[in-house]
């Protein structure tokens, strides 16, 4: 091995540095100039990427690097990124293979080329607040894990090595994402449907986690729609997913079918002679409604709030009412029903 000090100045070219480089001083590279690392680096001192440096071996990273510049990892056999310390750059270009074993940070812009980019919970390709990517296809995305910071619309560019299987994800608040692409049957981590959900797809699903917990759009690139977990049950609603720090395991979401659900209520028998059954349909049993009936001056005769399951049942109305003509009102969220109830005494 061969400790290597250099300062690589403007508009000078470096066709390659082709000794095992083990850097325990400083690397400085000026902008314009071009170097090509032929060969692993290993690096406990300080290196400055003003200029553009292809890496064509492995990268391992114990202290400090300052990249400015551009990096290219353009190998010809599978590359590795490790080390102690998170690796930070501001762009890079994907042109092969490259395992993450820690960390990379890019604050600019990830090119994907050719090549795939592996990583894990522990060692994400971390995008920050201003980075953007770009190129994403079959050939080239991230199998495993990548985090976005930021306030903008993103699309994730994660898949499974093989496919790209990308989803955009609107209204950041500033807070931290991090995707992950699951080749994986869902219903392997569970198999309830909500009453709205006819089936979900059984070959894939995502995980989304966030170090803060708000509500997020999701859109998958062929405008599936979505179903998500919640509470151990698969459900619908309008691709808007809630993402909590308090799930360590994070939210769930897979493509599914939902089922054209009209929420209607009804009573029997009708006219009645004082007692009646509330029918409740379209609505899950734990959806909290409320239940008012009105005579026709418009005074609540009767009023009950609970949840559905608690009050689709039978009802007795006041003895002292007459006939009458009665309205049942139901709502549920900023849903009213209402039906004519006739009291015949």
């Amino acid at each position: 091995m061969k400790k290597v000090i250099l300062s690589i100045g403007l508009g000078l070219v470096v066709a390659s540095v082709s000794a095992q480089v083990v850097n325990s001083t400083k690397i400085h590279i000026s902008e314009g100039a071009l170097v090509s690392f032929g060969t692993d680096v290993t690096n406990s001192g300080e290196i400055t990427n003003n200029g553009k440096v292809h890496l064509k071996g492995d990268l391992k990273n114990n202290s400090k690097i300052v990249s400015k510049g551009e990096v290219v990892i353009d190998g010809n056999t599978p590359q590795t990124i490790s080390g102690t310390r998170v690796v930070e750059m501001s762009r890079i270009s994907v042109e092969n293979d490259v395992n993450l074993h820690t960390p990379v940070s890019i604050s600019e812009e990830v090119s994907f080329r050719k090549g795939i980019v592996s990583s894990n919970n522990g060692s994400a390709l971390e995008l920050g607040e201003n980075a953007s990517q770009n190129g994403a296809s079959d050939l080239s995305h991230v199998s495993g894990s990548v985090k976005k910071t930021g306030n903008s619309s993103f699309e994730f560019p994660v898949g499974d090595g093989s496919s790209l299987k990308s989803f955009q994800v609107n209204k950041m608040s500033g807070n931290t994402l991090e995707a992950q692409y699951i080749a994986k049957n869902p219903l392997d981590v569970s198999s309830e449907l909500d009453y709205n959900v006819e089936e979900i797809n059984q070959t894939e699903y995502w995980v989304l986690k966030s170090n803060d917990n708000n509500s997020v759009d999701i859109k998958l690139n062929d405008n599936s729609e979505l179903a998500y977990l919640k509470g151990g049950v698969w459900v619908k609603d309008n691709r808007r997913m809630e993402v909590s720090n308090s799930n360590k395991e994070g939210s769930i979401f897979t493509t599914g079918k939902g089922r054209v659900i009209t929420k209607e209520i009804g009573v029997w028998p009708n006219p009645t002679q004082g007692e009646f059954n509330l029918k409740l349909t379209g609505m899950r049993d734990t959806d909290k409604i409320s239940v008012d009936i009105t005579n026709q001056d418009g005074r609540v005769v009767m009023k009950m709030d609970g949840t559905v399951k608690q009050l689709r049942k039978a009802y007795t109305l006041p003895q002292g009412m007459v006939t009458t003509n009665l309205t049942v009102r139901v709502i549920n969220g900023t849903e009213a029903m209402t039906q004519s109830l006739i009291l015949n005494r």
